[in-house]
Order: C-alpha cells, then sequence, then structure tokens
C-alpha cells in the first residue's frame, strides 16, 4: 500500500532521499525495519517503512507524512498483514495550525464503507484524530486495499496542495505533540522502537526522522 501513497505525494512534490545513517535498518526482537526518509520540496517530511517479523509471518508497511512548510494535518498510513488477515489504517491527525478542512475526504471514505470496519481501540492521541480517518480489517482485500490508499492519498494531497503556508518552526512544534505524546504514553511501533534501539535513539528516530518535530539535535 505504500506505493499507492509514494506514487500520489510524488506526483505533486519532489522528493529528495535523505541520509538517516544507522536508522535506515532497525531490527531486534525478531522484526526488521527498513526505512527510507524523504523531503518532499516545500511541503514537509516523508518516511516510508517496511517491516517484516515472525519468519516473514508478519509485514507491515508504514507511510507518514509531516507538512512542515504548509498548513496540513499529518497522514499516517499502515497496512499490517498477519497470519492471513490484513488492515488498513488510514489516519489523519490534527497538527494543524489553522484547522483547516479536510472533510472532502468524506467522499472518499463512503466510497469504500463496504470494506469490513476494523475497531482500533481506545488511544491517547484519539482527540488528536480527524473523523476522515478510517480503519479496514479482514481476508483477501489487498487489491481492494491498494486501491482505497491510492484514493485516499490522492485526494489528501490534493488538499494539501492548497492548503496555505506557514512558519516551519510553529509547525514543528505541532508535529512534537504527536510525537512528544507517543514517546510519553507509548504505542505499538514506538515500544518496540525502544526495545531495539533505546529510549534516547528511539526519541531521535521519531522527532528527526519520522514526523519531523524539530530542525536540531535531541538533547
Amino acid at each position: 500500500m505504500k506505493d499507492q501513497v509514494f506514487d500520489a505525494i510524488s506526483a505533486i512534490y519532489e522528493l529528495h532521499e535523505k541520509d538517516i545513517k544507522e536508522y535506515s535498518v532497525i531490527k531486534g526482537c525478531g522484526m526488521k525495519f527498513m526505512v527510507k526518509v524523504y523531503d518532499a520540496a516545500a511541503s514537509g517530511n516523508l518516511c516510508v517503512m517496511d517491516m517484516t517479523g515472525f519468519g516473514g509471518l508478519m509485514k507491515m508497511e508504514t507511510v507518514v507524512f509531516s507538512p512542515t512548510e504548509v498548513d496540513a494535518p499529518m497522514l499516517s498510513s499502515d497496512y499490517i498483514k498477519a497470519f492471513g488477515k490484513e488492515t488498513l489504517l488510514l489516519e489523519l491527525y490534527d497538527t494543524t495550525i489553522g484547522h483547516p478542512s479536510f472533510a472532502a475526504l468524506d467522499a472518499v471514505k463512503e466510497k469504500y464503507a463496504a470494506l469490513p470496519a476494523h475497531d482500533p481501540g481506545e488511544h491517547w492521541y484519539d482527540s488528536l484524530r480527524l473523523p476522515q480517518s478510517d480503519f479496514k480489517k479482514g481476508r483477501k482485500l489487498t487489491e481492494k486495499f491498494g486501491k482505497y490508499s491510492r484514493d485516499y492519498a490522492a485526494k489528501y494531497f490534493d488538499i494539501v496542495k492548497n492548503c496555505k503556508p506557514c512558519d516551519t518552526d510553529e509547525k514543528m512544534k505541532k508535529n512534537a505533540v504527536y510525537a512528544d505524546g507517543l514517546l510519553t504514553n507509548g504505542g505499538p511501533a514506538v515500544n518496540q522502537f525502544k526495545k531495539m534501539i533505546g529510549p534516547d535513539k528511539t526519541e531521535v528516530f521519531l522527532k528527526k526522522f519520522m514526523f519531523a518535530a524539530t530542525n536540531g539535535d535531541i538533547k
């Protein structure tokens, strides 16, 4: 599913891959994450991850787009295939300054309403999650999930390209609210990273490379 999101953003913004050194491969606890990070010209930060685990029985594709120069919400897309079941998570987080509307995504969400729903449970970040987020789970849905990811990402970036420019430092502070919340309250991926590379490196990875929450060094 990551290819659909990547294609949607690369059709609009010029991407330049960053050198993230040791964070390009993160492994341990039976899991391996392959990570690439891109600067999306005049817009933000794109993080793309592939994870394999449990001897190949579990695979995950993650794409996170964190706007830093336009006032748009953060997009987090996850596709997980584990033991024959597929899960698609399409999440928007309000890391914005002026709270622009992304209601145009409702039509895309409605188009795929018949796909089996998934209950993600309650989390500390629910108040940041926009109602245009969606969650699906089932079997033999790869093709349909791919189409949904493509349409969702295409509409999201169509809205993003018309969002207002913003102050980068101020926007990164908004991104940091989400990143710091994950570091403090935890989450499935964050908890795994802490086990694999420790809390200090996890903070660097999340705030510098995954969520674009800082321009400087992590202290």
